[in-house]
């Protein structure tokens, strides 16, 4: 089985929660890796990949990786190195032979383009089971999840949940006190809120 874990934006939280489902689901007893097949802004250290491999205990590397923190269509352009999606697939498809549930991160948002007009919901149509969406609690965020959610909804891609990214919040936002209630009421998908490492115990079920 494969889930994609998406965003409502860049910066909003994927690489954390993909980490800690990952450190429970293993410590459960769980098959579980973790894979981020692209990732940008690796200067010089590709970050988010550098944890997903630590808590799955080897070495995950991307299929492609750059230094510039642009989308990974504008990346290839600008450095001259030019993305297969299909090797990426067979990459995918490697690994999910090897456990029982893969993780795969996106970067950014589900329309960020990947190779030329092929986006990451193009590439979560094709390789996922059901995709995760996390949305940071901030202004705004109830524009972005709904727009995301739609997106995947009309694509026909079953949606795991939105997990609403409340982590390290200052409160300073008046908006953070509010936008969990809300999104419950708008959406039909389910609605979650992790504010701390311990809130993922909740979510192992679902999984």
């Amino acid at each position: 089985m494969i889930l994609f874990v998406t965003g409502t934006n860049t910066g909003v939280g994927k690489t954390f929660f993909s980490v800690n489902l990952l450190k429970l689901l293993k410590k459960s007893g769980k098959n579980v890796l973790g894979f981020k097949p692209i990732e940008t802004g690796c200067d010089p250290v590709c970050e988010d990949v550098k944890k997903i491999s630590k808590v799955c205990g080897k070495d995950i590397p991307p299929v492609y990786f750059f230094k510039t923190p642009v989308a990974p269509s504008v990346a290839e352009v600008l450095e001259n190195k030019k993305i297969d999606v299909d090797l990426i697939k067979e990459k995918v498809k490697e690994y999910e032979k090897q456990v029982d549930l893969l993780i795969v991160e996106g970067a950014g948002g589900i329309m960020v383009p990947i190779s030329g007009k092929y986006t990451f919901l193009d590439f979560a149509k094709e390789i996922a089971d059901e995709v995760v969406i996390v949305a940071l609690n901030k202004l705004g965020v109830i524009n972005h999840a709904l727009l995301t959610v739609k997106i995947c909804s009309d694509s026909k891609i079953p949606i795991k949940g939105v997990f609403l990214n409340s982590f390290g919040n200052s409160g300073v936002d008046v908006s953070q006190a509010t936008n969990y209630k809300t999104l419950l009421s708008l959406l039909d998908s389910p609605v979650y809120e992790f504010s701390s490492e311990e809130d993922f115990e909740e979510f192992i079920s679902l999984f």
